[in-house]
């Protein structure tokens, strides 16, 4: 251990092995990642699958199957796909309730400067963290808003969601990226005030608006 230490403080420029350990205690982040989650789900599926890989081997036996065989395999599918899609749900879950706090000022920092140390892209949602907070907090009220309209259905939510944590918004340029912002923070300040006055009914025309305004920017 000791000896891959000092190697890989000579590979990144330090004379002293101590300098480099400051450092990397300075700028060191720790990720906890609960995998438990992915191991119950493996099993789950590995169960279904050998009860699926036994059925399959004994109709090669057998050389036939019956009507009870294909609603065994049908459902054991739906099993599956459901155990999936509800996996999918949780992260996307995860998603939607990220906090930017959960990295402080002094954190930010110290992330930038280790990136720019070795040469790598800061993420832009570090950078220009007030830009991204005002999108997401317009984004959120528009949600709010859907959810209290009978008219909406809730496909169009998640389809808000999933644009928000989507890759277009990242992928946009600095100057598109500002410019976005104000065509979104515009259109939820009139939004609020046509809500305010017609308790709270986000039309058709509002969500056409909307997704007129998403439709632009997708193509950058």
């Amino acid at each position: 251990m000791g000896e891959f230490i000092q190697n890989k403080a000579k590979q990144l420029g330090y004379n002293y092995v101590s300098a480099f350990l400051l450092e990397s205690a300075k700028s060191h982040f720790k990720l906890n990642v609960d995998m438990s989650v992915y191991k119950n789900l493996a099993r789950e599926i590995n169960y279904i699958g050998k009860n699926i890989n036994s059925l399959i081997r004994r109709i090669n036996t057998d050389g036939f199957y019956s009507d009870s065989d294909i609603d065994f395999l049908k459902t054991n599918q739906k099993i599956i796909i459901n155990l999936m899609n509800k996996e999918y749900d949780r992260l996307l879950n995860l998603k939607k309730n990220f906090n930017s706090e959960n990295l402080n000022l002094n954190d930010k920092e110290n992330l930038i400067k280790a990136l720019q140390q070795k040469q790598l892209e800061v993420p832009k949602k570090i950078v220009l963290e007030e830009i991204y907070e005002q999108i997401k907090d317009d984004f959120i009220y528009v949600v709010q808003a859907l959810e209290k309209s009978p008219q909406q259905d809730k496909e169009i939510e998640d389809y808000v969601w999933e644009y928000l944590y989507g890759d277009t918004i990242f992928s946009l340029d600095n100057e598109k990226l500002i410019e976005f912002a104000n065509e979104i923070f515009i259109y939820t300040q009139k939004l609020k005030m046509k809500l305010a006055k017609l308790d709270n009914i986000f039309d058709d025309d509002d969500w056409f608006s909307f997704k007129e305004i998403l439709d632009k920017y997708e193509v950058y």
